[in-house]
């Protein structure tokens, strides 16, 4: 059982981490001729509370009780639903590979490796 302190339909833009560290990999290795500008929005996808765990429930049963946080919803409220990043698409050849369809079952995973891990670990101590 999780709790949730958005609405179920806030969007929020996001990135799955190695989006990220490529985007700054991929701009430091572009020609500097290739850039129009000094500083660019990289963007890879948005979705609401209510889209990721729908996504999420297609692979592990998941109970979600929204308890709506004031303070962090009137926060949310006020961020870009989604970030342009048209600039880097063309500049520098800008391509995110995670869609949210695709981090969901890429994170479980890693979950569930970390958790042997973990329970590896733990036996061998006791």
């Amino acid at each position: 059982h999780h709790e949730c302190f958005l609405e179920p339909d806030t969007r929020l833009p996001m990135m799955y981490i190695s989006d990220c560290i490529q985007s700054v990999i991929q701009m430091m290795e572009c020609r500097d001729s290739d850039l129009t500008q000094r500083t660019y929005n990289i963007a890879a996808f948005s979705f609401t509370p209510e889209e990721i765990i729908t996504e999420i429930q297609k692979h592990v049963p998941l109970t979600v009780e929204y308890k709506i946080d004031k303070t962090r919803q009137t926060i949310a409220s006020t961020w870009p639903q989604v970030l342009e990043d048209t600039n880097a698409r063309r500049d520098w050849g800008w391509d995110p590979k995670f869609t949210l369809e695709k981090m969901v079952p890429y994170m479980l995973q890693k979950v569930r490796d970390q958790l042997r891990t973990e329970t590896a670990v733990v036996k061998e101590l006791f």
